[in-house]
């Protein structure tokens, strides 16, 4: 079986250790367009080629990039990146939930065709193939956006087989995208990650996202280190133990949700162009990256009992299963 990476398709043999919720690069395309020096392209590739390395050195083989239209992806910078870190990475199509004006009066079937065309024959114009979709909801209940970015979402992997990965930013709206799924007579589940579930401090709920077929969206590993509010690592470390246990291993998601770069920074403010917030960041010293399971997940999983056979099955069988339509 194959994949559609952005270097072009790959077999799932050949994934490997696999990050299943990454960006590569958030900068807003209509700014770069007004103001090119919003961001230096060729400082940006050596920086993601260090951040990227990092990764590696821990065994990282493939990313799945799921950034949308909306934030800014671009096919030929992450094609780029791909080729000068020699590193898979599969490419997400899909529509966020962020309200874009463009999308005010298309219907789901005039996106589903869009989305299709992403991922059979490429992106932005470019023969970069997208292997993924990615679609999302902001709030506890689905818009009337949100309904009709789903329903293309599904459409296009009826259509496609392209798994689907979701962001989700409640308890509650988790549920409501779970129960839209639940519409479509012969969806198999297995090829859903409910983005960002693993945000939720309650082991019940993730059991019973499993129970329903799901993947579990433990995709956030680290990010309380950039933004202390959120659940600490090392509670997510203890639900994921806690889900070994119940025999749910095979139904979680790794990643860490990361940006090598993003053109937003919370609490940096006013410091000139976006870019200059992160140029002379020593990669070295970034605790929240490519490398933090390995560093600091990894360890205390095995450290509760976990074989590596256990890890393999986190980091390599579960992305490959997902991604063997």
């Amino acid at each position: 079986m194959q994949v559609n990476t952005v270097l072009g398709p790959v077999s799932t043999k050949e994934l490997g250790y696999t990050l299943m919720h990454e960006h590569v690069m958030i900068a807003d395309r209509a700014m770069r367009a007004a103001w090119p020096e919003w961001i230096d392209l060729e400082e940006f590739y050596d920086y993601a080629e260090r951040y990227i390395a990092r990764g590696k050195r821990h065994g990282v083989q493939t990313i799945v990039d799921v950034t949308p239209f909306q934030l800014g992806r671009d096919a030929s910078v992450i094609r780029n990146v791909a080729e000068r870190a020699q590193i898979n990475i599969i490419a997400a199509t899909g529509f966020f939930w962020a309200p874009a004006i463009v999308l005010c009066d298309k219907s789901a079937d005039f996106m589903t065709k869009m989305l299709v065309r992403d991922l059979e024959k490429g992106m932005e114009g470019t023969d970069v193939k997208a292997g993924a979709i990615k679609c999302g909801t902001s709030g506890d209940a689905l818009t009337e956006l949100d309904e009709r970015i789903f329903t293309a979402t599904v459409q296009a992997h009826q259509q496609t087989g392209a798994p689907i990965l979701t962001h989700s930013s409640s308890k509650q709206g988790a549920l409501a995208q779970m129960e839209f799924f639940d519409r479509f007579a012969g969806l198999d589940h297995s090829k859903i990650v409910i983005g960002h579930v693993g945000d939720h401090d309650d082991v019940d709920f993730l059991e019973s996202v499993a129970d329903a077929g799901y993947l579990i969206g433990e995709d956030r590993l680290g990010v309380d280190r950039r933004h202390p509010d959120q659940l600490a690592s090392e509670t997510r470390v203890e639900n994921i133990i806690a889900l070994w246990k119940r025999g749910k291993l095979d139904q979680i998601a790794m990643a860490h949700d990361a940006s090598i770069y993003i053109d937003y920074w919370e609490g940096k403010k006013d410091l000139g162009c976006p870019w200059d917030m992160i140029r002379e960041f020593d990669t070295e010293k970034l605790e929240f990256q490519f490398g933090f399971i390995s560093e600091f997940v990894v360890p205390r999983l095995l450290a509760a009992g976990m074989t590596q056979a256990d890890i393999d099955q986190l980091l390599i069988a579960t992305p490959r299963r997902f991604f063997e339509a």
